[in-house]
C-alpha cells in the first residue's frame, strides 16, 4: 500500500507539470514548464508503465492518476510530434542551389564567460558560413571574432557585458541596418537587409529576448512582447524574411505558435527533429532554444547542430536557398482575427 501511495503522489505531480503550462499566465513557473514537455512525456509514460506492472487492480483509488497520466502521454505526444521525422516537412528540401541564391547561416549563443574563441572560429570557417549571429557577446568576444571580418566584412556589432550583446557578420552587403531596443533599454535586437550575389534582397532579424526564469525575469512578458512585435512587423513585410536567434522559448510553446501564426514564417525543424541546443552540459535536459525561421520563399538544404565549443549552447548551422516559386507551394499557419488580436495584445502589454 505504501508503494501505491508513493506512486499516486508521483503521478499527480507529473500531471501537475503538464497542466500548469496550460494556465494563461506570464509568471515564470507556468511558462518554464513548457520547456520540459519532452522530458515530461517520458516521465508520464514511465509512470503509466509502472502502473501497468504494479497496479493492484482492486485499488480503485489508483484509477484516476493512471488515467490522467495516459491522457498526459497523448497530449504531450501530439504537442511534440510535429518536430519529429514522422511529421510533414514544413520547409521543402531542395537538391539544387541556384547560383547566388544560397545562404549558409550559423546562430550561436557563445556564453559570455566562455573563452574558447578558436573553437567557434574554426566551426564558422569550416562550414564556409555566409551569415553569423553571435549572442551573449561582450568586448572581449568582439575583439576575438575580428578575424571573421576577412571573409565576412559586413557587420553589426552591439557588444554588451549583460549577456545580451550581439555580433552579426555577413559575407554579403547589408542595407538598412538597425539596432533596436524594442522592449528594454539593455536588450537589443538587430535587423537589416542582405543583398545576395543574385541581386535578391532579404530581410533578417536577430533576436535574443529575456527568458522567464529565476535570476532573469519572473515573467515571460518581455519575451512575449518582443516576439509579438517582431511577428507583426514580419507579417507586413513583402520581401523574403529570416528570423534567427536564441528565442529562449521551445518549439512547442504557445508563444512560438503565436509567433509563427502571426508572422507567417516557417520552422525548418518541423518534420526534421528537435535540434536541441541547450543545455550542452546536460544531455537529459536539452531544449530547442536557438532558431532559424524563414518565409515561404526559401527551400531547405541542410541543418546541423554543431559540436560543443565551450558554451552552454550548441551552435546551429542552416543552409537555405532563396527560391521564390516555393511561396505558393509551402503552407503557412492560418492567421485569423483571434490570433491577430492576441498578438496585438501581447505586443502592447506593459513590461
Amino acid at each position: 500500500m505504501t508503494a501505491s501511495i508513493i506512486l499516486i503522489s508521483i503521478s499527480y505531480l507529473s500531471v501537475l507539470f503538464v497542466v500548469l503550462p496550460m494556465v494563461k499566465s506570464d509568471f515564470w513557473i507556468f511558462r518554464a514548464l513548457e520547456y520540459s514537455r519532452f522530458q515530461n512525456l517520458f516521465l508520464s509514460a514511465f509512470i503509466v508503465a509502472l502502473w501497468l506492472i504494479y497496479w493492484q487492480w482492486g485499488e480503485t483509488i489508483a484509477f484516476l492518476p493512471f488515467l490522467l497520466n495516459v491522457l498526459c502521454v497523448g497530449y504531450l505526444f501530439f504537442k511534440i510530434l510535429p518536430y519529429t521525422i514522422f511529421w510533414k516537412k514544413e520547409v521543402k528540401t531542395l537538391k539544387i542551389v541556384e547560383a547566388g541564391k544560397g545562404l549558409k547561416l550559423i546562430n550561436a549563443n557563445v556564453l559570455q564567460t566562455n573563452t574558447e574563441y578558436a573553437r567557434l572560429l574554426t566551426q564558422i570557417q569550416r562550414n564556409n558560413t555566409d551569415v553569423v549571429l553571435l549572442l551573449e557577446t561582450d568586448k572581449r568576444w568582439q575583439e576575438a571574432m575580428a578575424p571573421l571580418k576577412e571573409d565576412l566584412p559586413y557587420t553589426i556589432e552591439v557588444p554588451q557585458d549583460n549577456t545580451y550583446g550581439m555580433l552579426f557578420y555577413s559575407r554579403y552587403p547589408i542595407e538598412d541596418e538597425k539596432i533596436r531596443f524594442l522592449v528594454k533599454d539593455d536588450v537589443p535586437s538587430i535587423s537589416c537587409k542582405i543583398v545576395l550575389p543574385s541581386g535578391d534582397k532579404l530581410k533578417l532579424w536577430g533576436l535574443h529576448p529575456e527568458p522567464p526564469v529565476l535570476g532573469e525575469s519572473l515573467t515571460s512578458t518581455a519575451k512575449d512582447k518582443e516576439l509579438s512585435m517582431v511577428a507583426l512587423k514580419v507579417k507586413d513585410c513583402k520581401s523574403p524574411v529570416i528570423v534567427m536567434g536564441d528565442l529562449n522559448d521551445v518549439a512547442w510553446s504557445d508563444t512560438t505558435s503565436l509567433f509563427t501564426k502571426t508572422s507567417g514564417l516557417l520552422d525548418v525543424r518541423k518534420g526534421r527533429g528537435f535540434y536541441s541546443t541547450f543545455s550542452a552540459h546536460h544531455w537529459f535536459m536539452r531544449f530547442p532554444l536557438d532558431y532559424i525561421f524563414c518565409s515561404p520563399h526559401f527551400g531547405f538544404i541542410k541543418m546541423t547542430r554543431l559540436s560543443k565549443n565551450g558554451s552552454d549552447h550548441f551552435p546551429i548551422f542552416t543552409h537555405l536557398v532563396l527560391h521564390p516559386p516555393l511561396e505558393n507551394l509551402q503552407e503557412k499557419d492560418n492567421l485569423d482575427d483571434e490570433v491577430l488580436d492576441e498578438a496585438n495584445e501581447k505586443a502592447n502589454q506593459t513590461v
